[in-house]
């Protein structure tokens, strides 16, 4: 591959877009350099307003770039790869945003066994720019691989690099991330409703107030530790409901519900390979 990358895109949901529009908004890639297949005609005009080639057949995609995303849902993944089957080769590099698939699926499925692979796992706040991925390499790939995966990935947000049984762990944390994020949040709402607040006020304080310590553990780089510490004034209110957390074992569940997600993860990578 030379150094400008160009992009073929095969499904354009709500991940495939930000990702395109990572890519053109931070200027990484024009929108000439990337061609996108999606059979439905909504995602086919949001594509042309990104001023992005549609191609008629999925199959045209091998011919606009090397660099194939797939961006998919699981479901209908097979169907979708039924098309450029025939046509793939060894200097195809596949780079896959489909959840619970592992690489040796794609070598399997598609007939090419030194394929070179990236599977990801990007999480939901790369829809605002704000994502972690991240990325495993199959065997085949070498330094060029990494930089094309980093090229397209930090245009949604920043990336790790993992070995391909890690991706699993990823996807219990971040990958799933968010939905606990927003769980507290649901949690924060509602208990300020519970005394007395209206919702909108509720909300507001909420959300900023997550908002605000995500933001100073990423700007300050300070253990979460510490900074919890910091706002821990001994015999004062946030003590009082740390030691409730503590009473119940908030980190012990938080560390089960997630080695939870995990066991659930690698039980989908097996199912998806298996089929």
């Amino acid at each position: 591959m030379n150094s400008k990358i160009t992009l073929s895109v095969l499904g354009f949901g709500n991940m495939g877009q930000a990702i395109v529009g990572g890519l053109i908004n931070k200027g990484i890639m024009s929108p000439e350099d990337i061609s996108i297949y999606d059979p439905d005609e909504g995602k086919q005009k949001t594509a042309k307003e990104m001023k992005v080639d549609v191609c008629p057949l999925p199959e045209i995609l091998l011919e606009k770039s090397r660099v194939i995303l797939v961006a998919v849902k699981p479901q209908v993944l097979k169907e979708a790869l039924f098309p450029i089957k025939q046509k793939l080769h060894e200097s195809v590099l596949l780079v896959s945003i489909v959840a619970g698939v592992p690489i040796e699926f794609y070598k399997k499925f598609l007939g090419v066994p030194n394929l070179k692979i990236i599977r990801s796992m990007p999480n939901t706040p790369a829809l605002v720019g704000c994502g972690i991925t991240g990325v495993s390499l199959s065997p085949e790939c070498g330094e060029e691989e990494v930089r094309v995966g980093k090229v397209i990935f930090s245009s949604v947000g920043e990336v790790v690099f993992v070995p391909e049984p890690q991706i699993d762990v990823v996807t219990a944390i971040s990958g799933s991330g968010p939905a606990y994020f927003f769980y507290l949040c649901e949690g924060l709402i509602s208990a300020g409703e519970s005394l007395g607040l209206d919702k909108e006020t509720a909300y507001k304080l909420a959300v900023q107030t997550l908002y605000g310590a995500g933001t100073l553990a990423k700007v300050s780089k300070e253990l979460p530790e510490t900074l919890r510490m910091r706002v821990t004034s001994k015999g004062g209110t946030t003590e009082r409901a740390i030691n409730y957390f503590q009473d119940k074992d908030f980190l012990g569940i938080v560390k089960e519900a997630i080695h939870s997600a995990y066991r659930r993860a690698k039980e989908l990578g097996m199912q998806n390979l298996l089929e």
